[in-house]
């Protein structure tokens, strides 16, 4: 009876954690991460499995939807790091959206800068990879699910919190961005100062919009030091989620000088 009992025991156990497998790390995740690697060459490439490359960071499976969010990462001891966020919808069909880092400003189109002369330029953008998310999984519906998803992806994942006019100290202090590898050029600290004056002149403009149905909201990404703004047209639960985005980025690339 005991061994019987041990038998059961070991094969729900195995059961349990193939399962979690196939979700966290399965074919996939690693097709997926192959295949969003290949479009965007920028994004390095593990030696082996391209999920054990990019670990998972924290996921977020949204109530009884079943609708799976992941934060993937490279390791941090590499030069430039980078993120892809992977969404998984209810039919188990799985879309990469690359989170760069804030060397690819051509991926970000922030406000007030330019897109750097060495950068290995991104045809695409981060809206648009959102947009294209939300359209190929069909998480457009009248229930709301695409808000709902991008809700958990900023909230939940990325730990953003809401940027409100009273929050102009946190974006006026210089966040500095060490690169002693030279990828990046350092950045004049009065520039810095100036762009990210222009950043909140800009972003507290739509704190009180005067378009009645338009909602403007901003998420501070303070891990990654940017901010993301969005403009949502024509707002409402019934309503397909329409939106653009304004991205700010908040640090200021500097070099150690070694004596």
């Amino acid at each position: 009876m005991d061994r019987l009992l041990f038998i059961i025991l070991a094969t729900l156990l195995t059961t349990i954690f193939s399962s979690c497998w196939q979700n966290n790390n399965g074919p996939g995740i690693e097709n997926a991460l192959l295949n969003t690697i290949s479009k965007f060459p920028q994004l390095p490439k593990g030696r082996d499995s391209q999920s054990s490359f990019y670990k998972l960071v924290r996921s977020v499976t949204i109530g009884e939807t079943g609708i799976e969010i992941q934060l993937r990462s490279t390791p941090d001891t590499i030069v430039d790091p980078q993120k892809i966020i992977i969404v998984i919808n209810q039919a188990k069909k799985l879309y990469a959206i690359p989170l760069f880092s804030n060397t690819y400003h051509s991926y970000w189109r922030f406000q007030f800068d330019s897109v750097l002369a060495s950068e290995k330029t991104i045809t695409t953008t981060f809206e648009n990879e959102i947009k294209n998310c939300l359209s190929q999984l069909n998480l457009y519906d009248t229930l709301g699910t695409a808000g709902i998803v991008l809700d958990e992806m900023l909230f939940s994942i990325l730990q953003c919190q809401h940027v409100t006019d009273t929050d102009s100290l946190n974006f006026q202090s210089i966040a500095l961005t060490n690169n002693n590898n030279y990828t990046l050029p350092s950045e004049n600290t009065d520039s810095c100062s100036r762009r990210l004056q222009e950043n909140w002149q800009e972003m507290k403009k739509a704190f009180h919009p005067s378009e009645f149905y338009s909602v403007y909201t901003a998420y501070w990404d303070q891990i990654n030091n940017r901010v993301y703004q969005f403009d949502f047209k024509n707002f409402g639960r019934k309503r397909k989620l329409e939106f653009t985005m304004k991205n700010y980025r908040l640090d200021c690339v500097y070099h150690l000088i070694y004596m």
